[in-house]
């Protein structure tokens, strides 16, 4: 290695003054997009709070961990990577923060309420410290402004409803309205009859001459299932069901799929009245149709006959025939477990379960928006319920209306909206025959109340107001000439 050696001693000799005098000072500030009472603030902060580390990256890092100060520890396998420069830490391309503006960075990192992984790629670029993102994280949690518009819960695994042993065991019933007119649907669960009666008013009297008369057809049922609507809710509901000897269950509020059996019914006799002109002869040509994968139809299943329709057919297939019972509940429970593997294979999951005392945001009623603050008081005897505490009132809600928060993300200055929301409150039935336990919300399909059946009292008349169905009624506003 001749050459290299040679030109290696052959240096130049020391000049006393640079040959180009035109060269001009630069400084770090030209760099960053910061103000210069900002860019000082930061050199300040860093010489009285990262001085060690400062020093140590200056002076050179000790051989082993074990050498370095407790506080330094975290820094040690990024060590190669940081740099002092102008009295700020550079850690690659982002800065390394001192401890007391990190509050302050983190504020603007989620000044404009980004999600956790967005403020993550947000601050990444251009600021470093130890266990940022776990801070980023908190601080995203603990965000009232985020915790009140939320996105809905993902889906959750589907649990079908045990198929009953006999036809009119088990019973659902729902109240919906057509053409301006209301009627009472009720569908039972082995043998899917459907039945229809219109009500004169949306009382629980008129609801209970309904199924009165229904059951004086095809007998009493020992469960009714329904929502929690003001006409189940009553105490001459709760009444009836007593002297009847039945078992009134009721969803949890504003989840229909919890009563997916009736909600399918409306649809199915809504969807035969829009295009029929006689109601009642499209019901039976329903009835009469065998159900898929039965080969048996609703009303054969329910009496044991297949009435006579327009259709011709022979008498023998008008005899009243006996079925295997034990093969029609095998087949109706192969039809719920197809529909459970499809449904739980479109990412559908359970959610954690709760804990009393844990901080949580209820979903949004109808007509709102906001997932308000509560806390969860206790499991409810349904799969997937609870009931939690909201503004000094108890609440029963689903696990998919609910949502894990914090308790810096529950503040209290939320808490007097949710009277607004939901005017019901919750009534304690332990799945019995008493009153439903929730304050109540009905779904698209429901009939909804009179707004003035249900307006506050406190309200004035130039407020609006929200009822009881979660809709929001505002008085009109005249010219006063």
């Amino acid at each position: 290695m001749y050459l290299p050696d040679t030109l290696s001693r052959a240096y130049l000799p020391d000049t006393p003054h640079p040959e180009n005098t035109d060269l001009e000072p630069v400084s770090t500030l030209d760099f960053l997009s910061i103000t210069e009472d900002k860019y000082t603030e930061l050199q300040e902060h860093t010489q009285r709070e990262l001085n060690q580390l400062q020093t140590t990256i200056l002076n050179g890092w000790p051989n082993v961990r074990q050498e370095v100060p407790a506080s330094l520890r975290p820094s040690w396998d990024s060590r190669s990577e940081l740099a002092v420069c102008d009295g700020i830490i550079y850690k690659g391309m982002g800065i390394i923060v001192p401890p007391s503006l990190r509050r302050q960075m983190l504020n603007l990192v989620h000044e404009s309420h980004l999600g956790i992984v967005k403020c993550k790629q947000r601050a990444r670029e251009v600021l470093y410290w130890p266990a940022m993102n776990s801070d980023i994280e908190e601080t995203v949690k603990n965000c009232t402004k985020c915790a009140d518009f939320q996105r809905k819960q993902p889906a959750e695994l589907l649990i079908p409803t045990e198929t009953p042993g006999l036809p009119f065991m088990m019973v659902g019933t729902d109240l919906f309205e057509f053409e301006s007119k209301t009627y009472l649907l009720t569908v039972d669960y082995y043998s899917k009859f459907i039945g229809v009666d219109r009500l004169e008013d949306l009382g629980s009297k008129a609801a209970i001459e309904g199924m009165k008369a229904q059951f004086s057809r095809h007998g009493i049922p020992e469960v009714i299932r329904s929502d929690g609507g003001p006409q189940f809710a009553s105490k001459e509901f709760a009444r009836f069901c007593k002297e009847y000897g039945i078992t009134h269950k009721t969803s949890s509020p504003h989840l229909p799929s919890a009563n997916m059996e009736v909600e399918r019914a409306v649809q199915t006799v809504k969807r035969l009245w829009r295009k029929a002109t006689d109601k009642q002869l499209a019901l039976l040509d329903y009835r009469t149709t065998p159900l898929d994968g039965v080969n048996l139809s609703p009303v054969q299943l329910l009496m044991g006959r297949r009435p006579r329709n327009k259709l011709p057919s022979l008498r023998d297939l008008l005899t009243p025939t006996a079925y295997n019972r034990q093969d029609v509940m095998q087949r109706l429970d192969h039809q719920k477990a197809n529909q459970k593997f499809y449904h739980d294979s479109k990412s559908a999951s359970d959610l954690p379960p709760l804990c009393p005392g844990d901080q949580v945001r209820m979903a949004p009623s109808p007509g709102s928006k906001m997932w308000n603050p509560a806390i969860v008081v206790k499991r409810h005897a349904s799969p997937r319920s609870y009931i939690v505490e909201s503004g000094g009132r108890e609440y029963r809600r689903n696990q998919r209306d609910l949502r894990r928060s914090t308790e810096a993300a529950n503040t209290t200055e939320h808490c007097s909206d949710l009277a607004a929301d939901d005017n019901t409150p919750y009534l304690n039935n332990n799945q019995s025959s008493s009153p439903p336990t929730e304050p109540c919300g009905r779904s698209s399909s429901h009939q909804q109340e009179p707004a003035a059946a249900s307006s506050s009292e406190t309200s004035r008349p130039d407020e609006p107001y929200t009822t009881r169905s979660g809709r929001a009624v505002r008085c009109p506003q005249r010219l006063d000439l």
